[in-house]
């Protein structure tokens, strides 16, 4: 099945309007509380916590943060656990910075969520150093990219991430098709042609474990239904 690289989904638009992109990323949001999104985020992070000390910082970026569901739930998570986890959310669009930071504050009932900022960036060009945090992470990103710039924003993870990476996105599959056509049928147009496009511009495995080179610290997982992490540790 040929990946559809010249359809674009209506968030995309420098243009869209800021109703549709917040309907837009409440729709993302439910996807990845629902269908395995942040599973398959906090299960690499809770392997790994088992490697970190007591009372130490750990660095989190979350490149093209969306609404940052997933970064309030990995300090949900850090907090339950007694983890001092500072995350930062990245993305390139200022209105989906803005819908972020009323999200977040929203969630948290506080004017600044704790230990939780927004940064204006470009994914592939990361605004950070080399190993400048200890992890970085990428949630439902890159099928909105071509292949090659894909394998570039990896690129730059692993060379801003100090300790690992967590890539989580979508396989292109029949059954993805079906599922998400059959999920939609009610939902409004832009959530309707958005999720259709998404899984038709979805990722294979063999395109997802092109993006290892340099990293073969990266494992390639599947994870029910249709989504897949490129993640690993650093050896230390």
């Amino acid at each position: 099945m040929r990946r559809c690289e010249e359809l674009s989904e209506l968030m995309d638009d420098p243009g869209v309007d800021r109703e549709a992109l917040a309907t837009s990323l409440k729709f993302i949001r439910r996807v990845n509380r629902y269908l395995g999104g942040r599973r398959a985020v906090m299960g690499h992070l809770e392997k790994w916590s088992a490697g970190w000390k007591k009372g130490e910082v750990v660095t989190i970026l979350d490149v093209a943060t969306g609404s940052a569901d997933i970064p309030l739930a990995i300090l949900n998570w850090g907090r339950v656990r007694g983890f001092d986890v500072r995350v930062v959310g990245l993305d390139l669009h200022p209105t989906t910075l803005e819908l972020a930071q009323e999200h977040a504050r929203a969630s948290w009932k506080l004017a600044e969520p704790p230990r939780l900022e927004f940064v204006r960036g470009d994914a592939l060009a990361l605004p950070l150093g080399d190993r400048a945090v200890d992890y970085v992470i990428c949630s439902m990103f890159l099928h909105h990219l071509r292949g090659a710039d894909a394998k570039r924003v990896v690129g730059e993870m692993v060379r801003v991430a100090r300790r690992g990476v967590i890539v989580n996105d979508l396989l292109r599959t029949w059954f993805a098709r079906a599922g998400i056509f059959c999920l939609t049928v009610f939902a409004d147009r832009v959530d309707k042609h958005d999720a259709r496009v998404s899984v038709k511009k979805g990722w294979r495995r063999g395109e997802v474990e092109a993006w290892r080179e340099g990293a073969p610290w990266l494992a390639y997982h599947e994870h029910v239904p249709a989504r897949f992490t490129l993640a690993g540790e650093r050896s230390r």
